[in-house]
């Protein structure tokens, strides 16, 4: 077999415009290629959140394939085992199904994923959902004064719920650079003013990042159906995102046992072995089948759940060892026609010199907050009220 990069993507969940749609984050192991096998991947969500992606494997590419670029799109339906259609996805992009209209469970009912692709049918198998509890608490604590752990506790007093669980994250913080720049300077239009409190200024950024990890914790062994201060992320103390603002938001889902078993299997794969395909496929096929060819190999597994979530916000000052991890001292004076060159060495316009045409410099990472990787797309949720 060939040896080949591919991106394996893993399904994550975030809210955006009051969906709980899903997020594709790449990870790239090394494999050995196995070609053309059908990759999906999804979960249902109630009330919103339902989506569905469907790749396959292709020789000769860096990625899964989208095989809806060049065959007919599939049609993806939820269904129940009660013999009726509940809802019928939409394409968005690629290679993702999305249903948009709001969906809920029925007691005693079981939910499915069933679509047609290239004339062949294919299904998940009926899975009961999961009703998943709130989020008790997130909260940080701090190793040893370098790290901050941050943290998730559950519970559920229902005997008979789920004592498995999944999550995902996604981050956002604030950027603010360390001074105010009167004036920024472009190809195009050359010396410009800035407003600090304008939409125009580089000052204030926010920065976002999703989890691109396999998260999960279990129950089962405790007498209490209760998870207690599970570390979901780690990061330094004296990370950059902590400079200002940090926030990050937290989905929960209960899974059913054999959701978890595979969800831990692909996690040990990624982690372990670096691939998905250690160690035989057959073992990570999941729950899907092609009703048209029983024997085909899919990967993938479909379950219902419900999600909740929980936001948490950190300030600057609640995180001992955040400190200026850029040299914002010197500053250097140019004239007008130097600019140019002053720009390509890394220079920022901080303000105007006391010689008309001349400008005080800095390093452009201290006085334009998009050179830390930030843009000017603030969050809607965003407690702070500058531009």
């Amino acid at each position: 077999m060939k040896k080949l990069s591919i991106k394996l993507y893993l399904v994550f969940y975030c809210t955006m415009i009051g969906l709980a749609t899903s997020c594709i984050t790449p990870y790239e192991p090394d494999v050995e290629w196995i070609n053309d096998l059908l990759v999906v991947e999804g979960a249902i969500i109630a009330p919103y959140g339902t989506i569905i992606h469907i790749n396959r494997t292709n020789e000769g590419s860096s990625s899964f394939y989208d095989p809806n670029l060049t065959n007919k799109k599939a049609v993806v339906t939820l269904i129940s085992d009660k013999g009726t259609t509940i809802a019928t996805a939409q394409n968005t992009t690629g290679s993702s199904y999305m249903i948009t209209d709001s969906i809920s469970f029925k007691p005693g009912e079981k939910y499915a994923i069933h679509f047609l692709i290239n004339g062949k049918e294919y299904q998940s198998d009926f899975v009961e959902p999961q009703i998943t509890p709130e989020i008790d608490e997130v909260n940080y604590q701090y190793k040893e004064l370098e790290e901050v752990d941050i943290r998730v506790s559950t519970h559920n007093d229902d005997p008979d719920a789920s004592r498995y669980y999944r999550w995902t994250y996604k981050e956002d913080w604030e950027i603010v650079s360390e001074y105010f720049a009167q004036y920024t300077w472009s190809y195009e239009n050359g010396i410009q003013k800035l407003n600090q409190f304008s939409p125009e200024n580089v000052h204030y950024c926010w920065a976002s990042k999703t989890s691109n990890r396999i998260l999960l914790s279990k129950s089962d062994n405790f007498s209490e159906n209760k998870i207690k201060d599970h570390t979901i992320l780690s990061l330094r103390a004296a990370d950059s995102r902590f400079s200002y603002l940090y926030s990050i938001s937290i989905q929960q889902q209960a899974l059913d046992r054999k959701a978890y078993e595979y969800l831990e299997n692909m996690r040990k794969n990624v982690e372990q072995t670096g691939g998905i395909f250690a160690p035989q496929p057959t073992e990570i096929k999941g729950n899907i089948t092609c009703l048209s060819n029983p024997e085909e190999i899919i990967i993938g597994y479909i379950y219902a759940t419900t999600e909740t979530s929980y936001r948490l916000y950190i300030k600057a000052e609640d995180v001992p060892g955040m400190t200026d991890i850029y040299d914002c001292r010197e500053k250097q004076l140019f004239s007008g026609r130097e600019l140019e060159k002053a720009y390509g060495q890394g220079f920022a316009i901080l303000s105007e010199g006391a010689v008309s045409g001349t400008y005080f410099c800095m390093n452009r990472r201290c006085v334009d907050c998009r050179s830390r990787g930030g843009t000017k797309n603030k969050p809607d949720f965003w407690p702070n009220n500058h531009q």
